[in-house]
């Protein structure tokens, strides 16, 4: 296992659903380049996986700083014409047994993590893997895997469970982030954040496929049930 280094990598963007807010019509472009179509102007809602990279969360900021902390160019256009940036693939494999491996991925300190398919039953309340993480907590593999791989700085942000020497819980922090105004200029503030909480078990089960027990479950901390639809919207992770 690695000594573990200071976070670092790009922020991730995502977009809640919110409907009327956002639709995908092109805008036309002004002479200047920046877009004249009705979209350019408004609100908009996304959401931003903290990374570390400094996203101020008390204060408020221009839609186009966001490419000071790590977002893509390309992205913050896209949102300040009002478009949805596409989605990237998840990475998940199609598989339907319980212990089959769907995502693999190295987390913060290199550690190889697995998430397999798991199951979830709702009468009992057991399970474990992605289909609890998806059932139950409204949350995807990309979702846990940034998290893993972006935990909050300090020893709340990667933490052996108590009792374990395997299990380790991860924790980081999503933005919801609201703009008004116009095109990149537009005026954004942090609205609401959700920590993200993922258990993951890297004790390797004898006579299995030799990975590790992986992915357990991952939450939102202080949310009953599921989380917010805009916390798991990562189009960029």
């Amino acid at each position: 296992m690695r000594k573990p280094h200071a976070r670092r990598g790009a922020i991730v963007v995502t977009l809640a659903a919110t409907a009327g807010l956002l639709t995908a019509v092109p805008a036309t472009a002004a002479a200047d380049g920046s877009p004249s179509g009705r979209d350019s102007r408004g609100d908009i809602d996304f959401s931003v996986f903290d990374t570390g990279a400094g996203i101020p969360r008390d204060s408020s900021f221009k839609l186009a700083d966001l490419s000071r902390y790590g977002v893509a160019r390309s992205a913050v256009d896209e949102l300040g014409a009002g478009k949805l940036p596409a989605a990237g693939a998840s990475g998940e494999k199609t598989l339907a047994g319980p212990d089959d491996v769907v995502g693999e991925w190295k987390e913060r300190d290199g550690w190889d993590t697995v998430m397999r398919r798991g199951y979830y039953d709702p009468v009992l309340d057991r399970g474990f893997g992605l289909t609890k993480v998806e059932q139950k907590h409204n949350l995807t593999l990309k979702a846990v895997r940034a998290t893993t791989k972006y935990p909050r700085p300090g020893a709340t942000g990667k933490e052996p469970l108590s009792g374990s020497s395997t299990t380790y819980n991860y924790r980081t922090e999503v933005l919801h982030v609201r703009c008004s105004g116009w095109w990149i200029f537009r005026t954004c503030r942090v609205v609401d954040v959700k920590t993200i909480r993922a258990g993951v078990d890297f004790r390797v089960p004898p006579g299995g496929d030799g990975k590790s027990k992986g992915v357990i479950t991952a939450f939102c901390e202080g949310v009953p049930g599921r989380c917010p639809d805009w916390v798991k919207n990562s189009i960029n992770i």
